[in-house]
């Protein structure tokens, strides 16, 4: 899937299911990135503004693909 523009939020509610694009918090503000969505749908973003978590960056008949700021775990800690 390809997003040249932010559809809206998942912050006002939405009818259709939200499935995770995860995204380091430094990737927020990339212009030009490719990153695969929690159910392995590839999505290529082109955008010329920043991301939040919870925009809506692509859609489907049944879901909406919405940021999700990824935190990865400290290795070594429990």
């Amino acid at each position: 899937m390809f997003c040249n523009r932010i559809l809206g939020t998942t912050h006002h509610g939405t009818y259709k299911k939200v499935i995770d694009v995860p995204l380091l918090k430094e990737e927020l503000t990339a212009r030009s990135i490719r990153c695969i969505a929690r159910d392995g749908v590839e999505i290529e973003m082109e955008l010329y503004e920043d991301l939040q978590e919870g925009d809506i960056v692509a859609e489907t008949e049944q879901n909406v693909y919405a940021i999700k700021i990824y935190v990865p775990k400290e290795k070594g800690k429990a």
